[in-house]
């Protein structure tokens, strides 16, 4: 069992915190962002700090004994490709369903993020509040969103989450209370993820707790979990760099005509829905291995 240390917040808490308290300030005295603007930002800082806790996973199947040596480290390459390129053409042939489904996959992910030793409706809860609880501040722009993603559910999509998003938030809540005593950070995160969720323009919420707090809390459990320092960095940086080239290509690769935002907000979402898939599989699998010892495949 992990010892909880209660008597320092981790740097994440610090880091999410001023920026969210920063972005809730801005926001609710009145001041725009246009969604180009947004979405821009979004695509730089997803890429430069979202993506690098991701890139982890070679290290982390490699814990598991998923591979060794090099044509086992080939293998688990290809697999995941695959696993990436499987999601990414379900999407384009079911945009609806596929959105749907990646939403439901982040909420479980995302919500791991909190009370990680109470049950899992509690965390499924909280993930579906940080997803949902945009919807009841910016439903029209939700819907603007996912419109882009899944044309014909956009609408539909946030009616169901501004319905839902209240007793999500009520989850949320319970969540916050009983991290109290043992993890006051946690409590503090929620309230203030809770917030932003409302008072920010989903874009803003989405960059700012995926940069800010996720990806840190993730990359530094991953970095802890290493002890090879220089090759953790340089899998890191390569495993950020090519999904990055990647996205670029397909952005300046043409393909059916649509302002350049939008063009731009498909590659991140579907690249991080095929990305997310194959991640959550091995956090997963690591979390069973740390409840359990071992890992049943």
């Amino acid at each position: 069992m992990t010892t909880v240390d209660t008597r320092r917040a981790p740097v994440e808490t610090y880091l999410f915190v001023g920026v969210a308290l920063l972005a809730i300030g801005v926001f609710a005295s009145g001041i725009q962002a246009s969604l180009q603007a947004q979405v821009i930002v979004l695509g730089v800082l997803a890429a430069v700090l979202g993506l690098p806790h991701g890139a982890l996973d070679p290290l982390i199947a490699r814990r598991l004994g998923l591979w060794r040596g090099a044509v086992g480290f080939a293998v688990f390459n290809l697999a995941y490709l695959g696993a990436v390129v499987v999601v990414v053409l379900l999407w384009l042939l079911n945009p609806i369903a596929s959105l749907v489904a990646f939403l439901a996959v982040s909420a479980v992910h995302f919500g791991a993020d909190w009370n990680g030793d109470r049950p899992a409706w509690l965390r499924i809860t909280a993930g579906v509040g940080l997803l949902s609880l945009p919807a009841l501040g910016h439903r029209v722009e939700v819907a603007g969103l996912y419109e882009t993603l899944a044309p014909g559910g956009g609408e539909a999509i946030s009616t169901v989450q501004f319905f839902i998003a209240p007793l999500a938030l009520a989850g949320m809540l319970v969540g916050a209370v009983l991290a109290v005593r043992r993890r006051p950070n946690e409590t503090v995160e929620l309230v203030v993820v809770a917030l932003l969720a409302i008072v920010a323009p989903p874009l803003v919420f989405f960059v700012v707790y995926f940069c800010a707090l996720h990806s840190v809390r993730h990359l530094r459990a991953g970095f802890r979990a290493e002890t090879r320092g220089r090759l953790t960095v340089t899998i890191v940086v390569l495993y950020t760099v090519v999904p990055i080239l990647a996205a670029v290509a397909f952005l300046l690769s043409g393909g059916p005509a649509m302002a350049m935002d939008d063009r731009l907000l498909q590659i991140i979402f579907i690249g991080l829905a095929g990305l997310t898939v194959p991640h959550m599989v091995l956090v997963a699998l690591e979390v069973r291995r740390g409840a359990h010892g071992t890992v049943a495949l």
